[in-house]
């Protein structure tokens, strides 16, 4: 056990909002839908909410083995030495980096053994997933698999070449949100014959294996959930924020680290502040559209209730451009909780403030949609 919070620990559990409430959100969503309904009989909604909490475990679980996944490869590279030496010359430089594998908490070895742990549990999760939903599941997951490793890992290490943030938006936001509903629901396309075409559950683990079954998951479908896709849309660009608030932060330590993420690409702060305000304010627009276009309910529009926060961290990124410092003593209640404040470091409370805000926005943009789906249940409406 004692071994297990550590990981937990080090991998940063602490972010775990970003991904865990659009989970749960999605589950929620998928109430009412497809297997997930009443029409399908409760033993199908027994299983789509079982599968549906697998699915979201696996995700968390890929997230933080993910982050130290990002660990590993970064200390391979040695990205802390290039923060210390900037931080020595003077410069603002967010330097709580892997520090347990510099104090022993953790060696190195004990660090692949986590990621082995995390990942091989959301892998079995996977399969379990995969034997009642099929080959639609494998796909997207494999997609957000691939992206995942290879953001920092050899040879593509896309996060160093301006694609970091792009990546972790695609992987924790459409993909995230397709996969579950798909996971849940079973009705992220629209079959013809019932809710799947092939479904190892009635047809046998060997169908599932050939490549008519691949083909035949895809030949009945004649539609698209398009607002699933449209809301992890929107969930991604929170999440590329919060990644991205990092990387406008520290673009001159990625620069002299020779790490070429988005911000650093971007170059002139007004370039990289018009890439913020875009990933900040189009989710909201997101939503309008999906309202305005008669595929949700006008009462999600209550999203917007998140716009005065969102603003705030806009206001704070054009500060931080200007050379303006943002007190950091004690941040406004209505950002949202900032864990452990009073331990944080003062010179990483900076980046830590702006990051925790935009968390927030993402955390508090899930909770929204969530109780807004809740209520329409409530009243009546599927």
């Amino acid at each position: 056990m004692k071994l297990i919070k550590k990981w937990l620990f080090i991998s940063r559990s602490f972010a775990a909002p970003q991904n865990l409430m659009p989970s749960i959100l999605t589950v929620i969503l998928g109430i009412g839908v497809g297997s997930f309904s009443a029409d399908a009989g409760w033993e199908w909604c027994l299983i789509s909410l079982v599968l549906g909490i697998l699915a979201l475990i696996a995700v968390c679980l890929v997230h933080l083995g993910g982050n130290m996944l990002d660990d590993y490869f970064d200390y391979q590279y040695d990205i802390l030495g290039y923060r210390k030496d900037l931080r020595k010359e003077g410069e603002q430089a967010f330097t709580d980096k892997y520090p347990y594998l510099l104090d022993g908490t953790l060696t190195l070895a004990g660090l692949r053994r986590g990621i082995m742990v995390f990942l091989g549990i959301a892998l079995l999760f996977g399969c379990i997933i995969f034997w009642f939903r099929g080959w639609s599941v494998v796909m997207i997951a494999a997609l957000a698999a691939f992206l995942c490793f290879f953001y920092s890992a050899p040879p593509f290490k896309l996060g160093f070449h301006g694609l970091g943030e792009l990546v972790i938006g695609l992987c924790f936001g459409p993909c995230l949100m397709c996969g579950v509903w798909e996971s849940t629901t079973g009705a992220l396309f629209t079959y013809e014959e019932g809710f799947h075409a092939v479904t190892p559950f009635t047809d046998g683990l060997a169908a599932t294996f050939s490549w008519s079954a691949i083909t035949e998951s895809f030949a009945h479908v004649n539609g698209f959930c398009w607002y699933i896709f449209a809301l992890g849309l929107a969930i991604g660009l929170f999440v590329t924020n919060i990644l991205y608030t990092h990387s406008f932060l520290e673009r001159h330590v990625d620069d002299v680290s020779h790490k070429k993420t988005l911000a650093v690409l971007l170059h002139y702060d007004w370039l990289g502040l018009a890439a913020y305000a875009f990933f900040a304010f189009t989710p909201f627009i997101l939503v309008l559209v999906c309202v305005g276009l008669g595929y949700i309910h006008w009462a999600y529009a209550f999203v917007c209730l998140m716009l005065p926060q969102t603003i705030w961290v806009m206001w704070a990124m054009v500060m931080y451009s200007k050379g303006v410092e943002v007190p950091t003593d004690s941040p406004h209640k209505w950002l949202g909780p900032m864990d452990n404040w009073d331990k944080i470091e003062p010179a990483n409370r900076y980046y830590l403030m702006r990051w925790y805000a935009m968390r927030n926005v993402n955390t508090g943009f899930c909770l929204i949609l969530i109780i807004v789906k809740i209520v329409l249940l409530l009243l009546g409406y599927y």
